[in-house]
């Protein structure tokens, strides 16, 4: 009898989004289209209620993922039907996902074409590890790169929680995302996962990140919720 496969993909790249639809095609793109080496890949949208023309848009992907037949790829879109918040709509993801790996991108920044197989490879070979994570370029709307940021200090890592690979036997065994927070989510994630495990660090610009003044870490509520996770 051959060995039941616990996952049924390698990874799974989640997407969350609200009221992003002018780059949420950006997004879907960039994780559709990752080069892998004999992986497959999930990609999960979770969809929070918008009311932009983001379902659009997301829906005409599916159907065109629908059509192309891709076995190595796997499109699932999910919408909340109500606003529930990041840290919900992450843990609900997790939940949902079939991937060894797990990733998550905002719906308003993307990926290096090559950037699951790389990392994905890194987790591969390295069973002391449980996250591996990478440095960012800042883009502008149109996504040219202005400024590398570097994620090499702890301080920095827990400041952009999109962009990392983890194992998610880890992040379930810590309790996954918390529902209730709705910014912070990834700083409480990983404090937990440090606990038992470590990260591994990558010093190349895998993920492109675009700050604007929607962006949910400027809305001033991210230091209130880490204040919070202290506690």
């Amino acid at each position: 009898m051959k060995p039941i496969k616990k996952y049924k993909f390698d990874i799974t790249i989640a997407i969350i989004n609200y009221n992003r639809s002018k780059f949420i095609d950006r997004s879907v793109r960039s994780c559709l289209d990752q080069s892998l080496s004999g992986k497959t890949l999930e990609l999960i949208v979770v969809d929070d209620n918008s009311n932009d023309e983001s379902i659009s848009y997301l829906n005409s992907h599916k159907t065109i993922h629908n059509k192309s037949n891709l076995s190595i790829h796997s499109f699932n879109l999910i919408r909340n039907k109500k606003n529930m918040g990041t840290g919900y709509c992450s843990n609900l993801a997790v939940a949902k996902s079939r991937g060894k790996y797990f990733m998550r991108v905002d719906s308003d920044d993307y990926l290096n074409r090559f950037a699951a197989d790389n990392m994905t490879d890194i987790l591969n070979y390295n069973d002391n590890y449980g996250y591996v994570y990478c440095d960012h370029y800042r883009t502008d709307e149109w996504g040219l790169k202005q400024k590398i940021i570097k994620l090499k200090s702890k301080k920095i890592l827990l400041s952009h929680g999109a962009g990392i690979l983890f194992k998610t036997d880890l992040i379930k065994k810590v309790g996954n995302y918390n529902k209730k927070l709705r910014e912070a989510e990834d700083h409480d994630l990983i404090l937990r996962l440090n606990k038992i495990t470590k990260g591994f660090y990558l010093p190349v610009p895998l993920y492109r990140y675009y700050i604007h003044n929607d962006n949910i870490s400027n809305s001033g509520n991210r230091k209130k919720y880490i204040k919070l996770i202290k506690k």
